[in-house]
C-alpha cells in the first residue's frame, strides 16, 4: 500500500502540499509547511525525516536504503546500506539532486540540482556537484553571535 501511495504522490498532479501529505502516510516523518515536487523518489520512507519549511524539487532521490536487490553482489559484498536520511528545517533540494542514506542536510542548507549527497551538509551550506561539494557557507546572525562570544575579553588591570 506504501508503494501505490507514493506512487500516486509522485506521478500525479496534486497540489504539493497534498502530495506532502501523501508522502507521510507513506511512512515519512514530514514537517509542515513542506513543498515537495512531482517524480520523488523515496526508498525507505520510514528513514526518511523530513523538518518544516523545506522544499523539494522535482525529480529528487532520497535514498533510505541502499542495495542490489536479487544480485550476487549483495550475496557476496553485503552492499546494502539502510539508514536514516535528515533534512532539517528551510533547506532546498534542488532538481534531480540524489541523497543517499546516513545523511543529514543541516538547517537552511541549500543542494544544488544534479548533486549527488554523500556526505552531512553543514546548517546554511551550499553544496554543489558530483559528488556533492561545500561551495559556501552563508553567513547567518548565529554565526555573528558567535563570534562576539568567542573573542577574548581584556586583560584585567593589575592591583598596584
Amino acid at each position: 500500500m506504501d508503494r501505490i501511495i507514493r506512487y500516486l504522490a509522485s506521478m500525479l498532479p496534486f497540489p504539493q502540499g497534498m502530495r506532502a501529505s501523501l508522502y507521510r502516510l507513506s511512512g515519512m516523518r514530514i514537517g509542515p509547511r513542506v513543498t515537495i515536487d512531482r517524480n520523488v523518489q523515496v526508498t525507505r520512507p520510514d528513514m526518511v525525516v523530513v523538518g518544516s519549511r523545506v522544499t523539494i524539487c522535482n525529480a529528487v532521490s532520497i535514498l533510505g536504503e541502499v542495495t542490489a536487490v536479487h544480485s550476487r553482489l549483495e550475496e557476496a559484498y553485503d552492499i546494502r546500506k539502510t539508514a536514516e536520511v535528515v533534512i532539517e528545517d528551510d533547506a532546498y533540494i534542488g532538481v534531480k539532486a540524489t541523497i543517499v542514506p546516513g545523511v543529514r542536510i543541516g538547517r537552511m542548507a541549500t543542494v544544488g540540482a544534479n548533486t549527488l549527497v554523500i556526505a552531512d551538509v553543514p546548517p546554511y551550506a551550499v553544496v554543489l556537484g558530483v559528488p556533492g561539494r561545500v561551495m559556501m557557507i552563508r553567513p547567518h546572525a548565529e554565526a555573528d553571535e558567535g563570534s562576539a562570544a568567542t573573542e577574548t575579553p581584556p586583560p584585567a588591570a593589575s592591583p598596584e
